[in-house]
């Protein structure tokens, strides 16, 4: 993963280095044609990477070394290249350079052939009686199978997948079906593929041919038609039984063919599919997703055990590293046998504990077995993707990090590529679906490209006038409003042009709004990409004298103005020194889902809540002034229909009240 790291690095540093010579040599005779020759270089540079990456030379040392050459070469080569174009002798500097890169990218070319990891190709034979743990989604599995139950078949078969995590045992499972005795006797055919990648559906549809009929001449050079109309033919007034092993397509348009070809069979028919992703089984049209999860840790032990040890004395000798072993195996049953088969022939407890003290990724013995699976998983997803995976390896283990500020470490990096008529943010959001200062600096309107302003949610930074025209604006997770002393402070009306914003957005400074109409003029119902919204009023202790009441009176047009954003879900409300929230302004808010009123220390009433239709999570704290929580509350306080109680809250989970000292009823 560090490899890959470095890898991804010196692709950026190749990036930069075009930009940079760009810049450099703007003024220079034959610019156009001298970058085009370095980003020729780069380009060759990037391809080699990206071909070392995807035959994992970085795992063979010679290799190794050879990558860490070119890098090293490379990187002086760029850095000489933009200083000597400043000198004047970027001829020389990069014919020397040149010269030395070429032959270092012709020695790792020539180096050796892919090394890729395999899949394993899988048969249908297994040992049931090293089959563990199981039990529990073989009883459904075998009903529906047998056509026992209530399974929707729009066609002559209906599909069963298995999805799960690689080594979870789906193929295990796939495998007892297939053998059991009651499947061989309910089905006149049974056929077992195993899925190529990428998914060749020649070699696919040869491959049911060849199960169907075993006696089948040569199929070579026959056109996909033909090979369907074969499969159609064949299993004609058949109820067959197809298992699809290790299906990773997500193309409909390649599925497409074979569902229709597998539909002469016999009614109750069964295709059974294993897959890791859960669009494969939808695309597939799954009348019934079975989702294997984790071992427990016993369960690993049990199968660890049956391989590891030869006998009973062995397993009592080493039983307490292996059961600290087992635990290792986070519940996948491969990772457990290929363990198993490691420690087999170790049999004293210092190479024990060496491995248990070890990284198992680090491992050479156990890479292809254990980590097979995670690397086919790794390797599967295209180049972008791989980068954007390998920059969380920057993160320590159990680390908690926020998906919109990951996203947004991926777009700084450069590692979300843009495409025609795509958002960036959106194209991230496929992947997955900070500074503090004491004043933002008055230039920052003349940046009318900027799309994320980033810093602490709780930061007091003044804004300054002219934010409002950073349209284009994605990210600004607070804005502050100045006070009305503050004459270069930032006014709630900036905020009217900025309806490219996503995410969530916290408002500080409430209550220095002066002007209501401000409030009206900010359009948040335009904001229809917010999700989330925080809205602080600085809270007062008490509402003493009258500036204070006419704070209170102020809190409640300003709330009232308000026109929150259409999709919202997530609302917080704190601060806020007014006695009453309108019901209609709460229940105009109807896709939320979670709510927090804070600190609203002279609120009497609790708004309306109860007949959000969404709302999951309500939190409720420091309404010192709240003595009662009554239907008003539920929303049907006008209600003479007892049958309303039935409705109120319908989705939600979790309510807390917190610090409600004056609650009387």
């Amino acid at each position: 993963m560090a490899d890959t790291l470095l890898i991804d690095l010196f692709k950026q540093l190749g990036s930069i280095a075009v930009q940079l010579a760009k810049q450099e040599i703007n003024l220079l005779v034959g610019v156009d044609e001298e970058v085009q020759k370095l980003q020729d270089r780069l380009g060759m540079i990037k391809a080699m990477l990206d071909d070392a990456e995807e035959r994992h030379a970085v795992k063979q040392r010679t290799e190794k070394l050879w990558l860490e050459k070119l890098q090293i070469s490379t990187m002086r080569w760029m850095t000489s290249w933009t200083r000597g174009t400043l000198q004047g002798s970027e001829q020389r500097l990069r014919e020397k350079k040149e010269n030395q890169l070429i032959l270092t990218l012709l020695l790792l070319s020539r180096r050796r052939q892919p090394d890729v990891v395999e899949r394993p190709t899988t048969t249908s034979f297994v040992d049931v009686s090293n089959i563990i743990g199981r039990d529990i989604y073989w009883d459904e599995l075998l009903r529906s199978l047998l056509s026992v139950g209530s399974l929707e078949e729009r066609n002559s078969y209906c599909v069963i997948s298995l999805v799960g995590l690689g080594g979870i045992g789906k193929t295990t499972l796939a495998q007892l079906a297939y053998n059991h005795p009651e499947v061989q006797d309910h089905f006149q055919k049974r056929m077992w593929v195993c899925i190529s990648d990428p998914f060749d559906q020649c070699k696919v549809a040869k491959a049911i041919i060849k199960e169907v009929d075993p006696e089948h001449g040569p199929l070579d050079n026959i056109e996909l038609q033909s090979l369907l109309c074969k499969i159609h033919d064949l299993i004609k007034d058949k109820k067959f039984f197809l298992v699809l092993d290790d299906v990773w397509i997500e193309d409909f348009e390649k599925w497409e063919p074979f569902k229709s070809a597998l539909k002469n069979g016999v009614h109750g028919s069964r295709i059974l599919a294993t897959t890791r992703n859960q669009i494969v089984a939808n695309m597939m049209e799954s009348a019934l997703t079975i989702n294997l999860e984790v071992l427990s840790d016993e369960d690993c032990w049990l199968i660890f055990s049956k391989i590891a040890f030869s006998n009973e004395e062995e397993l009592k000798y080493l039983e307490d590293l292996g059961r600290k072993l087992a635990i290792k195996c986070n519940g996948l049953p491969l990772v457990a046998k290929t363990l198993g088969s490691l420690m087999h022939n170790k049999r004293n407890r210092e190479q024990w504990n060496k491995i248990l003290d070890s990284h198992m990724w680090e491992l050479e013995d156990i890479e292809k077995g254990l980590l097979a699976p995670l690397l086919l998983s790794y390797y599967e997803l295209p180049s972008t993707m791989r980068r954007c995976f390998s920059y969380c390896a920057i993160f320590s283990k159990d680390y908690l990090f926020s998906r919109d500020k990951l996203v947004l470490h991926w777009m700084a990096q450069g590692y979300v590529e843009s495409k025609e008529n795509m958002e960036m943010e959106v194209i991230a959001e496929e992947y997955f679906e900070n500074y503090g200062l004491e004043k933002l600096p008055q230039g920052m309107s003349k940046l009318i490209n900027l799309r994320h302003l980033i810093f602490d949610q709780n930061s007091h930074l003044v804004f300054p006038k002219g934010v409002g025209k950073l349209i284009d604006l994605r990210t600004l997770w607070v804005f502050n409003i100045g006070d009305k002393d503050d004459r270069e402070g930032c006014k709630f009306g900036e905020l009217k042009n900025l309806n490219q914003l996503q995410g969530t957005l916290r408002i500080n400074g409430l209550e220095n709004v002066v002007d209501v109409g401000e409030v009206q003029n900010a359009q948040l119902k335009k904001k229809i990409h917010l999700r989330g919204l925080v809205l602080w009023f600085s809270p007062l202790d008490s509402l003493e004298d009258e500036e204070d009441i006419r704070r209170m009176e102020n809190d409640i047009l300003v709330l009232n103005a308000l026109e929150p954003p259409p999709h919202l879900q997530d609302l917080e409300i704190g601060g806020y020194m007014g006695n009453i929230i309108y019901p209609n302004w709460m229940m105009s808010c109807t896709t939320l889902k979670r709510l927090q009123l804070l600190r609203c220390v002279k609120l009497e009433h609790l708004p309306s809540l109860g007949q959000l239709p969404f709302l999951e999570v309500l939190k409720i704290s420091w309404l010192l002034n709240a003595k009662k929580v009554g239907d008003e509350f539920l929303g049907i306080e006008d209600s003479k229909n007892k049958k309303d109680y039935d409705i109120i809250f319908p989705n939600l989970k979790s309510l807390e009240f917190w610090d409600l000292y004056n609650w009387e009823e």
